[in-house]
């Protein structure tokens, strides 16, 4: 059961972060632009600043949950030995579920603030892009990241099946 679902959110993740790919190459188009037009033409492009830190936000929260899911982010594994006996299975998935609390908050407070700048209107300075989507995504990202741990946890958490061994 949690391997079906674990598969199918790995799917939809992928192509979320597929989506970044895309983004991070539209950024690179964009600072090729930028450098054409300041050094050939001395016209530069204004909102390139903005606009490379708003891609990259969304590169960013693209990409954070597909990396969670697949285990791609860095791990130092001092104590893996012991927690992989079964009695200490608890810990592994307290440590989850703690990671998973703290990654809803996050999320919870990122939609509240992107709630609160789009009822202002909250934009960039030089180009007035609107920053709540965003912001809206950073918070699905979390959320997103948050239901990994959680998924995570309860993998933590079920007996491990033991192989049985070929002659």
């Amino acid at each position: 059961m949690l391997e079906t679902i674990e598969r199918g959110l790995e799917r939809g993740l992928r192509l979320l972060a597929y989506a970044g790919g895309l983004v991070l190459a539209a950024l690179a188009l964009l600072i090729i632009y930028e450098i054409v037009m300041r050094y050939f033409f001395g016209r530069p492009f204004r909102g390139g600043f903005e606009m490379t830190e708003l891609a990259m936000s969304v590169i960013v929260a693209c990409g954070l949950p597909y990396t969670a899911i697949t285990r791609g982010h860095v791990a130092v594994d001092i104590f893996s030995r012991a927690l992989d006996r079964p009695s200490m299975r608890w810990l592994n998935a307290l440590v989850h579920i703690l990671g998973a609390v703290l990654l809803a908050i996050l999320a919870w407070q990122s939609w509240k603030h992107a709630v609160d700048g789009l009822s202002y209107g909250d934009a960039t300075n030089m180009m007035g892009i609107p920053k709540a989507p965003f912001q809206f995504a950073i918070a699905v990202s979390a959320g997103l990241f948050a239901a990994v741990l959680l998924l995570d946890a309860l993998k933590a958490l079920r007996p491990t099946q033991k192989a049985e061994e070929t002659p």
